[in-house]
């Protein structure tokens, strides 16, 4: 994998957004493996297609790139909202590419892949829909909340320009797939739930300590009005997955 971009590939282009936009591309469709089977390519799909760039000509799993100059911040911008959600409410949703680069250069310094089952509605932001006078006025776009996904979703493959392992990245991704659920609501719960247990930064933890973010799970789950409870049943989810160990008297500790 050559983690240098082709600029060339913009010079046509009189947009900078354009430019990158094809310049990330044609490098993803380069250099990028399959991180869910292992296979050496991906495929390029049509353009314009909504919520995807790229597939896996083996396993068919469907790929998104979001490329940024320099770092992303808390949110990571992306298409339309109505898309977005129908594909999510559908499980139709790609894996995600996050890469940052450097424009001047024009090399990818850090690359993660968030698996599909990461995404939640609760970390998909509405926009503001464009106003009269914009070209494609009413049109609302969404952000991905980037911060609020767990840790264990963010999972790198170049980190500070460095490639890891594709071996080693697989192997990660592999074990993040006890997580997966089709049922949306059910993914929400555990995503902020595991994303709470992050907060706390401790390898041992009560349940009074999770139940702390009782507030905060309310205002992200406000049709639920029995919150601790819901709290439990998620640790005892993440128990049985093999990411939390009860230790007896309301006491856990991460595997």
């Amino acid at each position: 994998m050559d983690i240098r971009m082709d600029a060339s590939l913009g010079a046509s282009y009189h947009s900078l957004q354009q430019q990158a936009r094809v310049i990330t591309e044609a490098w993803a469709a380069d250099n990028m493996y399959c991180v869910m089977c292992g296979a050496p390519h991906l495929e390029p799909l049509q353009n314009n297609k909504p919520v995807a760039d790229l597939l896996c000509p083996s396993c068919r799993n469907v790929f998104e790139l979001k490329s940024h100059n320099g770092p992303f911040g808390g949110i990571i911008a992306d298409g339309a909202y109505d898309t977005m959600m129908a594909r999510l409410m559908d499980d139709h949703n790609p894996h995600l590419f996050v890469m940052e680069y450097n424009r001047s250069e024009y090399m990818v310094e850090n690359l993660w892949v968030i698996p599909k089952y990461f995404f939640t509605a609760e970390v998909i932001i509405k926009r503001k829909p464009l106003g009269p006078n914009a070209r494609r006025a009413g049109w609302t776009g969404c952000n991905i909340a980037w911060k609020n996904i767990p840790s264990q979703g963010k999972i790198p493959v170049i980190q500070q320009r460095e490639v890891l392992d594709p071996q080693c990245v697989c192997q990660k991704v592999s074990a993040t797939s006890e997580l997966a659920t089709s049922k949306i609501t059910a993914r929400g719960w555990l995503m902020d739930v595991l994303y709470c247990l992050e907060q706390l930064g401790k390898e041992e933890f009560s349940l009074q300590d999770v139940y702390g973010f009782t507030a905060y799970l309310q205002e992200r789950h406000r049709e639920n009005h029995n919150v601790q409870p819901k709290i439990r049943q998620q640790l005892q989810i993440l128990r049985d997955k093999g990411y939390v160990e009860f230790l007896g008297r309301g006491e856990y500790r991460w595997k």
